[in-house]
């Protein structure tokens, strides 16, 4: 059992610490002792619900450049100190937050918590530093629309979603891009990158005591921030079913369908995540028995059911030739649609009747299973804590995720069916060298 608690005397040595300090940052430590290895992972509140639809990309841009040198530290100087700690150091942006995450040893612990507290208080947005990360995020939006899953994922959530930062590119837009001065991205670094917007969290060969003493001094002198209302992301309606279709250079089809659903931080969230895995969540479910094996209709088909804040979806997927599906005469188009409608087929069963025990079991071992051994890793098992606090979970869902899908009924799958698998949309990417002739069988 996970232990959750305050610093204290005669506290275990191997308990989830929490300490908020005077200046709002948020420290969470997992100490495992003996293994010489320290997870560090640093998540800033700075997201797609920080981002308009005028500069979304930069919460992204500025990721990319925090450790392209400080006000203290050459870039040169950042790198030789990245190298000597071990070298694994790195910055991403997600939807719901921005993370610099490293792994030291323990002897090196502490020159890597002064680097990433250099980073995340001093950054430095250099004229040449910026054109070449501009640069280069420019060459990976083009690149992107050359990832054919990516970009019917793309396609679907721009469907799916009306006004809403998840259906942005990841990468942001790249007029922003392109558009971006050093001073957007210093305003947005001040405006976000403040200690009461972050959280730090720590796992590994590394005593709770000497984590609070370290993070303490790389972030003193810094002060909360005020920052910009968070208006969060609101929840939105799929009024009625959507359809886009566009053709590709490859032999193979992709079609995706997706339909709204709850957040993280919903009370259905775990029935919603034994759904999903219940319907394309490894080799046991519903459309790979259905649909591949049955029916042979896929090479690979699945779900997925993104872990966001606010309100998430989840997408079904089936990536197919239909050319070696159809008769004789019969247009690749109109095969996949008895694809998508046998596809749809099993979300009507999923809404009208209750899973059997076998298949519940089994969905939720799967939900439970993927859950852990998406923690198999010190890196993983150190950064879920920081996101359970910046989601605002708290660690407790740490030890008790599984308890809460454990508890999940049959009836409780069939609800959260009913409730939102309803109107969808759905993006079909459709073969364009042998496809028919122009206009034929189009719908």
């Amino acid at each position: 059992m996970i232990a959750l608690a305050a610093v204290a005397h005669g506290q275990a040595p191997t308990d989830i610490v929490k300490k908020t300090f005077d200046n709002g940052l948020t420290l969470s430590v997992k100490p495992e002792p003996g293994s010489g290895l320290v997870a560090i992972c640093a998540m800033i509140n700075a997201g797609a619900s920080r981002e308009s639809i005028q500069n979304a990309g930069l919460g992204n841009f500025v990721a990319q450049l925090l450790l392209a040198g400080t006000r203290n530290s050459s870039a040169e100087a950042v790198a030789s100190v990245a190298d000597e700690v071990g070298g694994s150091i790195g910055a991403q942006w997600h939807p719901d937050f921005t993370e610099i995450k490293a792994v030291t040893t323990s002897k090196s612990f502490n020159k890597a918590m002064l680097l990433i507290g250099e980073c995340l208080t001093e950054a430095n947005f250099e004229g040449k530093w910026v054109e070449q990360v501009r640069a280069d995020l420019l060459r990976r939006v083009t690149a992107n629309t050359d990832d054919v899953f990516e970009s019917a994922y793309t396609q679907l959530r721009e469907l799916i979603y009306e006004d809403n930062g998840y259906r942005r590119p990841a990468l942001g837009f790249e007029r922003t891009v392109r558009l971006a001065t050093p001073d957007d991205l210093m305003k947005f670094y001040s405006s976000y990158y403040v200690p009461n917007n972050m959280v730090i969290s720590i796992a590994g060969d590394v005593t709770a005591d000497q984590a609070i003493d370290r993070v303490g001094k790389a972030f003193a002198g810094t002060v909360r921030g005020r920052m910009p209302v968070d208006r969060g992301v609101p929840n939105e309606k799929l009024d009625r079913g959507k359809f886009r279709a566009s053709e590709v250079e490859l032999a193979t089809a992709y079609l995706m369908v997706g339909w709204l659903a709850p957040g993280v931080t919903s009370p259905d969230y775990p029935a919603m995540a034994v759904a999903s895995n219940a319907l394309g969540g490894g080799k046991g479910s519903i459309i790979f028995r259905e649909l591949r094996q049955k029916r042979g209709m896929g090479y690979d088909v699945g779900t997925m059911y993104p872990r966001f804040k606010y309100q998430s979806h989840v997408l079904a997927y089936i990536i197919t030739d239909p050319f070696k599906m159809s008769m004789p005469g019969m247009p690749a188009n109109a095969v996949l649609d008895d694809v998508k409608k046998a596809l749809l087929e099993q979300i009507d069963q999923l809404r009208e009747k209750p899973l059997s025990a076998k298949e519940l079991e089994r969905a939720k071992g799967y939900t439970i299973g993927s859950y852990a051994l998406s923690h198999q890793h010190l890196m993983d098992r150190a950064c879920e804590l920081g996101w359970l606090e910046v989601t605002g979970l708290g660690y407790g869902m740490y030890k008790n995720y599984a308890d809460e899908v454990e508890n999940v009924t049959a009836e409780d799958v069939q609800r959260v069916a009913r409730k939102y698998f309803t109107e969808s949309g759905a993006v079909l990417l459709l073969p364009k060298t042998k496809s028919p002739e122009s206009g034929a069988g189009r719908r």
